[in-house]
């Protein structure tokens, strides 16, 4: 394998950390994201949604339906935690539940497809557990960000 081939496996095998989100809206999609981002983050030169993965909440997209951009399928940083924690972007796969977990808890079947998904990011880029953490959870970060009512110590027990 020449240079590029190692830069190339690396590239893809870089995964460090797991941070869990909400989009803090009660319905979305990879549009609606897209153009969120476009608006707070205009200088991210990544035209794309600022998580690896989304999960529907039954609004905008179906309920547990996994949705992702060229961002996850190429591998390219996250734009998911603030530049306190550029780690975390640069080697932290986002994952976002579409609703606001401020006002109500995620559906089951969302949660359920949050649980499996994190399960095997872990066990494909061998992401420990202690690796795995809300935005708000997250050292140095100032958000509540994913909601108050993310069930956050049943979710790493589930996912141990």
């Amino acid at each position: 394998m020449g240079v590029a081939g190692f830069g190339a496996a690396y590239w893809e095998r870089r995964w460090k950390y797991i941070v869990i989100h909400h989009s803090a809206g009660a319905s979305g999609n990879i549009g609606i994201l897209q153009q969120v981002h476009r608006e707070r983050q205009a200088k991210d030169p990544i035209d794309a949604i600022p998580y690896h993965f989304i999960i529907g909440n039954g609004n905008g997209m179906d309920m547990g339906e996994i949705a992702s951009d060229w961002r996850q399928q190429y591998n390219i940083w996250g734009a998911h935690v603030s530049g306190r924690n550029p780690d975390h972007n640069f080697r932290g796969l986002g994952i976002c539940l579409i609703g606001n977990l401020e006002k109500s808890e995620p559906p089951i079947v969302q949660y359920n497809v949050l649980v499996t998904l994190t399960r095997k990011l872990m066990a494909k880029y061998d992401i420990p557990l202690q690796n795995v953490t809300g935005h708000g959870m997250t050292r140095g970060e100032r958000t509540k960000c994913p909601g108050k009512l993310f069930p956050m110590e049943k979710f790493i027990r589930d996912i141990a």
